[in-house]
């Protein structure tokens, strides 16, 4: 009986031990491998981000083809691709008008010689009104003239600054220097402020500074919702139709003052442990803002 006793002694306090190693074990544990970090989670950054398309100024038709059947192209001085400037000389045409201009020729001609003739006349006054005659016939043939050789030699000049191109069915553009447009709905109109930088993303990922030059005031849609197209310009000629982003500018991720360790360090705090970042950051009143190093939903350690 006595050795019964022993060995259910023996066996609580086994089970005494065990149990003892289990809740100190666990609580060692927690103590070594837990801290109660207080953190900072931070937020968006504010940035907003816009799709746009590089498009036209403005594009107006321009044409190489004869107006009638007795007028031939004799001169292109574009190929496409080509810059060109308001005024610039793009086609040249010819008609042969040498009958009707010769006939105009003549009509000038005696008006000249009967202004003559008055100038060297002693009675002058007499003959005011058919030299007011004479003078208007010779303006007017002059004018006609000139109309003439501008049908016979006809040129097309380019109507705009910008660029010459001939599409594949064979019509001819001018396409005015090329923006960004992009549009916007009346919830985001007023994240669009003219003048205000912005960074453009271009698809190979590659980043220009640029501006909103325009904002319309008028919306281009109005089903559901109101849709307003905007417009920025960049240093950077871009090739039309390319798609790009476009993003705000923004001071960064905004960050309390409590969690930057040094100058430029923070500590993230990742499966309860803590890692030191070196970034990049502004100081506004009582807040940090922070350029890279950190992003959304990380959790800042609090001092």
């Amino acid at each position: 009986m006595k050795k019964i006793k022993i060995a259910i002694w023996g066996i609580n306090v086994i089970l005494i031990a065990i149990i003892l190693f289990l809740v100190l074990g666990k609580g060692y544990k927690n103590n070594n491998n837990e801290n109660n970090y207080k953190t900072y989670t931070v937020q968006n950054n504010g940035t907003n981000y816009f799709n746009g398309i590089v498009q036209e100024t403005d594009k107006k038709i321009v044409s190489d083809e004869p107006k009638s059947e007795d007028e031939s192209l004799v001169a292109t001085q574009v190929t496409n691709g080509d810059k060109v400037t308001k005024g610039q000389v793009l086609f040249t045409f010819y008609k042969n008008m040498s009958s009707d201009i010769n006939s105009v020729n003549t009509e000038i001609h005696q008006a000249q010689l009967a202004i003559q003739e008055y100038n060297s006349s002693e009675k002058k006054t007499d003959d005011q009104i058919e030299l007011s005659k004479n003078q208007e016939m010779l303006s007017e043939a002059q004018a006609k003239l000139t109309k003439l050789n501008e049908t016979q030699n006809r040129q097309v000049l380019a109507p705009i600054n910008g660029t010459y191109y001939k599409d594949d069915t064979g019509h001819s553009y001018i396409y005015g220097a090329p923006v960004i447009q992009g549009s916007v709905n009346e919830y985001s109109l007023d994240k669009i402020k003219v003048g205000e930088n912005v960074t453009v993303v271009k698809n190979d990922g590659t980043k220009i500074s640029g501006n909103y030059d325009q904002k319309d005031s008028i919306p281009y849609s109005t089903r559901n919702v109101s849709y307003y197209h905007f417009r920025v310009a960049t240093d950077e000629k871009l090739p039309y139709g390319m798609h790009v982003q476009i993003k705000n500018a923004s001071d960064g991720y905004k960050i309390p003052e409590n969690t930057v360790w040094s100058k430029d360090t923070v500590y993230v705090l990742k499966n309860n442990k803590k890692y030191k970042r070196v970034v990049t950051m502004t100081k506004k009143g009582q807040n940090y803002y922070v350029l890279d190093g950190i992003k959304a939903g990380d959790k800042l350690v609090i001092k």
